[in-house]
């Protein structure tokens, strides 16, 4: 039988993170810090879950099928050698952006701004809580960039080199591969994400809040 390259796990995390993103940067800009944190932890959550999914999820989503080295790197932009998933190129922007996503949304746990808003965790990263709020502000600014890269490039190869990326994005299926290997199921995934989630709750709940001085 044949399966979809991409997994319902796969796509539906995928999906979220471009809506969750934009959330992200509008609830941000205007201030509304309690949904800013609140879509940064789920943000946290999916991709966590995607890391895992990479390695014990359905075998064309694992790292170990698409990421490739320096070598495989060259000969695909030598041959332009058409791929049912991402390309050695592509694995790159997928690895760098999963960097970026979790560095941003962990950073995010640790900040504060001294007057109205104080991360879950801003009182065990101690002085160190200063730091890390301005490295969430960088890493946005990098995360902005290889977004706007990566759109570039989808835009790229789906009108340019006719190849359909948003379509297999959202049906799984490309249109000149598909996987032979059965995906691994919804509820796994899930499970992980839940599990995350509730560890993560958890955290925030025994962290202590800094100490008033008015």
């Amino acid at each position: 039988m044949h399966y979809p390259i991409w997994d319902a796990s796969v796509r539906i995390i995928h999906w979220y993170l471009v809506v969750a993103v934009g959330v992200m940067w509008w609830s941000g800009e205007q201030g509304e810090m309690t949904i800013h944190q609140w879509v940064g932890c789920s943000i946290l959550c999916l991709v966590l879950t995607r890391v895992l999914w990479g390695w014990f999820g359905s075998q064309p989503s694992r790292f170990n099928a698409f990421v490739a080295g320096p070598r495989a790197i060259m000969s695909y932009l030598r041959s332009g050698q058409r791929y049912a998933g991402h390309n050695p190129l592509g694995a790159l922007s997928v690895l760098a952006l999963l960097t970026l996503l979790i560095t941003q949304a962990a950073s995010g746990l640790f900040s504060q701004d001294d007057i109205l808003f104080e991360a879950p965790f801003a009182y065990w990263a101690g002085d160190w809580s200063g730091t890390l709020t301005e490295w969430h502000a960088l890493n946005w600014m990098l995360l902005q960039g290889l977004i706007a890269l990566h759109l570039l490039a989808v835009i790229w190869y789906q009108w340019r080199k006719k190849q359909p990326l948003i379509q297999a994005m959202v049906r799984g299926r490309s249109s000149y591969k598909v996987s032979e290997t059965r995906p691994k199921p919804l509820w796994l995934a899930a499970l992980m994400a839940a599990t995350i989630g509730l560890t993560l709750l958890w955290l925030i709940s025994i962290a202590p809040e800094a100490p008033s001085y008015y």
